[in-house]
């Protein structure tokens, strides 16, 4: 029996956190562009991990390199003898006393667990389950519960970036103005006249008349500046102006969200955008509703009878049975497939209708669901 599917639909946390739950053996493969990882589970905790592009032992030797548990000289020595001699590499550090056997699984543990860190980072790829009496990993090897996998990957990503604080300008200071002694007065000199024109020709004795420079000219190029009166302010409304603002601000937001494309797209001529973005939240709506009915088959094995137990369930919020135009809908499930209809005056919507399978992208065998019995019998351990 096995399970497959894509992270795009569901995410790797969840697909360990059921398996968790359910307490299943078996493997988990993980496809992804660059790279296959093969996760073997024990009773719901987490006992191996493997990736294509790197080997166990090229995992656990950087480890234990990196972590100072074995020198350089003597891995080079042991990769040495395990070309020569063969066999596992696990077993010549062990047997040579490079390392004693609880170190050796600690590290095995750390390389474990960094192998998954990675691969929960993750977006795209195809996933698949295949369920099993027994699993092979190495004997003494403490399991890794999803929990614990999950918090420590949590914590050991990195904090977002703090904003750097911008200084702020630094003032400027501005020079005092020093005294000057006030200028001499201008000498009246007599003005011959020239060849103006007439209609702008001057009388002499305007001319010659000396006006004396005022106090702001003599200051220098700091003059005082001129001081306008300030306009009064406006009245502020009323009360009932206030009642109006505030009634006409309730309006506008009740408006927005129970018809946005009415408020965003008002003029007549705008009927296809408003058709478009409905059509658009239409299939958003669906999409939400889809993700919500396909968890609860993977939690219960069939479709909710209704789209109220989502609710309860808390995959959906009340306000998602209704859709984008406040219509209802009538909603009708069978064993693997459900249709979604909105309804307006007792009768179907024509062309608004969805319906989905369990089909294609998402298989699920029913019988993962079931879970068996605690067995007591002592679990088979197999070694390379």
């Amino acid at each position: 029996m096995a399970v497959e599917g894509t992270l795009d639909v569901f995410n790797l946390p969840e697909i360990l956190q059921l398996i968790s739950q359910q307490k299943k053996t078996g493997i988990l493969t993980v496809q992804g562009q660059q790279d296959i990882v093969a996760i073997s589970f024990l009773n719901g905790r987490i006992v191996a991990a493997d990736a294509l592009n790197q080997t166990l032992e090229e995992g656990l030797a950087q480890v234990l390199h990196k972590e100072g548990m074995i020198s350089a000289p003597d891995l080079a020595r042991a990769a040495s003898e395990h070309q020569s001699a063969g066999g596992r590499l696990i077993d010549l550090l062990v047997e040579r006393r490079y390392i004693d056997r609880p170190r050796l699984l600690e590290a095995l543990r750390l390389q474990t667990s960094r192998l998954l860190e990675q691969l929960l980072r993750w977006n795209q790829g195809d996933f698949k389950f295949y369920s099993g009496d027994e699993v092979s990993y190495e004997e003494g090897f403490e399991p890794i519960s999803v929990e614990e996998l999950l918090v420590h990957a949590a914590q050991s990503m990195p904090a977002p970036p703090r904003p750097v604080p911008v200084a702020a300008p630094r003032p400027v200071a501005v020079p005092p103005v020093e005294a000057r002694e006030p200028a001499p007065a201008p000498v009246a000199r007599p003005v011959t006249p020239g060849p103006w024109p007439t209609a702008v020709a001057k009388p002499a004795a305007a001319v010659t008349a000396a006006v004396p420079p005022a106090e702001d000219d003599r200051a220098g190029p700091f003059r005082k500046m001129k001081v306008e009166p300030r306009p009064a302010a406006p009245r502020s409304l009323g009360w009932v102006g206030k009642v109006l603002a505030a009634l006409l601000a309730v309006l506008a937001v009740a408006a927005l969200l129970r018809a946005p494309e009415a408020l965003l797209l008002p003029f007549p001529w705008q009927a296809r955008e408003r058709e478009d973005l409905a059509r658009e939240q239409r299939a958003a709506l669906y999409l939400k509703i889809d993700h919500a009915a396909k968890t609860w088959f993977l939690l219960k094995g069939s479709f909710p009878d209704r789209l109220e137990e989502l609710v309860a369930a808390g995959l959906l919020t009340a306000g998602d049975l209704e859709d984008p135009q406040g219509r209802n809908f009538l909603y009708t499930a069978s064993e693997d497939s459900y249709t979604l209809e909105p309804i307006e005056g007792g009768k179907p919507v024509l062309g608004a209708e969805t319906s989905e399978a369990i089909t294609g992208n998402f298989l699920l065998d029913p019988e993962f669901l079931n879970i068996p019995n605690e067995s007591t019998a002592q679990p088979l351990v197999l070694l390379d």
